[in-house]
């Protein structure tokens, strides 16, 4: 088993500024999609399809605090990111995961969706 794709459900408005923070942030690449009835945007990383951004309305069964807590992700440098989100007037907050040889780099995404991204050191 693995993942393979996770999804944003938002405004066209929104989404815009998703993709726009994903590929300048993270380096995620905007590939060919399917022909759905709904617009949106799928994002790539090491080829494959690993964000889709659909219009559309948050589903109504979601509840008001989604148990979901963060999207998480695997670099070589963190180093990178982290002068983008500086640059672009992001928080974050970088920490040593204990007993582990990993940093990680905590931020929110434009419409409040936690990210991790990890890293070896």
């Amino acid at each position: 088993m693995q993942l393979d794709h996770f999804n944003i459900t938002a405004s066209m408005e929104q989404l815009i500024r998703l993709r726009d923070f994903y590929t300048e942030v993270l380096g995620l690449i905007e590939g060919e999609r399917p022909n759905f009835n709904r617009k949106g945007f799928w994002l790539y990383g090491n080829g494959k399809p690993i964000l889709h951004l659909i219009e559309g309305e948050v589903a109504s069964e979601q509840p008001a605090k989604p148990h979901l807590d963060h999207v998480a992700f695997h670099t070589d440098d963190l180093q990178p990111i982290k002068a983008k989100l500086d640059s672009l007037g992001v928080d974050s907050k970088q920490m040593d995961i204990p007993g582990r040889d990993m940093r990680q780099l905590v931020f929110f995404d434009p419409v409040g969706i936690k990210i991790e991204v990890n890293a070896r050191i």
